[in-house]
């Protein structure tokens, strides 16, 4: 069978179930910025083009923002112009992804379409606000940029213009792969950039991604708190490329099959003394895609394949294959479970309407923040993940 080649996608920097390796993987969205950022495109046509975005015009339905909540998503460079079908009045904020740090400078490796997108635009048109992503990946990486005062002084510098530059509302910092060594550093790094951009605009916002699980306890909540407005927690990739078997991207509760997930993350971080009201669950709009040995629950893999977004899940597999969707309520995920020529299994595990349902009610019950979607556009030409967003987050 032939496959579409998929965007990649994001893994947090270290596995996160027992049932996994528990090494260091490279960040697949590190693996994006290797993949793309050195592309000079001018055009988000020419990301469309490379990329395969479709801008099929879907209807969506329109309803109001239920404001006890924030729905936040992320915008990918490489996704183009997928935005023109995103229903913004759904989203209380987008962050564009991103201002990839040069650690040496504090200059991006590019800024890509943030001063000319027309997302920022519609988003603004429908009262969504708007972030910019600012990102750093390895240790080596991060250990030279944070030990370096003037690179620092310029990212904050450039932050300053590019926010006002498209009147945006603030950042939100992703930075992987910090080493236990420099957390005190990054705590003071995050705390100054967040004061010199409040004394710009005392409205600017400065929101920071949380691991899945902090294996290296980089995250001071406590000294962060006081100069963070919200935290997106990135609540996937507790399986993927690592796991030795296949497994849910995103499991909701723990358990002795896929050890734990959304719930122990959630209450990690409470714990801590992030507010619930401050917290944004972030879920994955795609899916992991394994060659396994057997259709059981779990199953020893034989080959990890790829992350296919939503949207090839659904053509491929659901629309054109009719493979059967089946649901694992251990840990309320759908996945596909298709027998191979040679008696192999394909299985392939992701979030649907009926899955995101159930996590959209727990973010409710347990009375969080509100939900991120990494990342939009993954499900370009499917109108159904945000019609369950404006059934489930909607007044």
């Amino acid at each position: 069978m032939k496959q579409l080649v998929p965007l990649l996608f994001l893994i947090t920097v270290i596995s996160c179930t027992t049932k996994t390796s528990t090494k260091e993987v490279v960040s697949q969205q590190n693996l994006h910025e290797q993949t793309f950022a050195n592309r000079s495109f001018i055009k988000e046509q020419e990301w469309d083009s490379l990329n395969k975005i479709s801008n099929q015009i879907v209807t969506h339905k329109k309803r109001k923002l239920n404001k006890n909540y924030r729905t936040f998503g992320w915008h990918l460079y490489s996704n183009g112009s997928a935005y023109k079908n995103y229903n913004f009045s759904l989203l209380w904020g987008i962050s564009y992804f991103t201002y990839n740090i040069i650690p040496e400078t504090g200059k991006p490796k590019s800024i890509h379409q943030w001063k000319t997108t027309a997302l920022i635009d519609s988003a603004q048109a429908n009262n969504c606000k708007v972030f910019l992503s600012v990102s750093n990946f390895g240790n080596a990486n991060n250990s030279t940029f944070l030990s370096n005062s003037k690179a620092q002084e310029t990212l904050a510098s450039n932050l300053t213009e590019l926010l006002a530059y498209r009147n945006a509302n603030g950042i939100n910092i992703d930075f992987e792969g910090v080493a236990k060594k420099d957390k005190t550093k990054f705590t003071q790094f995050v705390v100054r950039l967040s004061k010199k951009l409040k004394k710009a605009n005392p409205n600017y916002m400065v929101s920071l991604c949380l691991y899945g699980v902090d294996w290296n306890n980089i995250l001071d909540i406590k000294a962060l708190n006081a100069h963070i407005n919200f935290y997106t927690l990135m609540g996937y990739d507790y399986y993927g490329g690592f796991s030795k078997v296949a497994g849910p991207v995103s499991p909701l509760k723990e358990s002795k099959t896929f050890g734990k997930g959304l719930e122990a993350s959630t209450k990690h971080y409470l714990n801590k003394g992030v507010k619930a009201k401050d917290l944004i669950i972030g879920l994955p709009y795609y899916g992991a895609e394994w060659d396994t040995y057997s259709n059981k629950i779990p199953s020893k893999v034989k080959r990890f394949r790829s992350h296919p977004p939503y949207k090839n899940i659904k053509r491929i597999y659901i629309d054109s294959l009719k493979s059967k969707v089946l649901f694992n309520p251990e840990s309320s995920s759908s996945y596909l479970a298709i027998k191979n020529s040679d008696n192999s299994y394909r299985e392939i595990w992701f979030e649907n309407k009926k899955s995101l349902a159930i996590k959209y009610d727990w973010i409710k019950t347990n009375n969080l923040g509100g939900v991120g979607i990494w990342t939009l556009g993954y499900d370009d030409g499917y109108p159904e993940l945000w019609n369950l967003l404006s059934e489930k987050f909607s007044e």
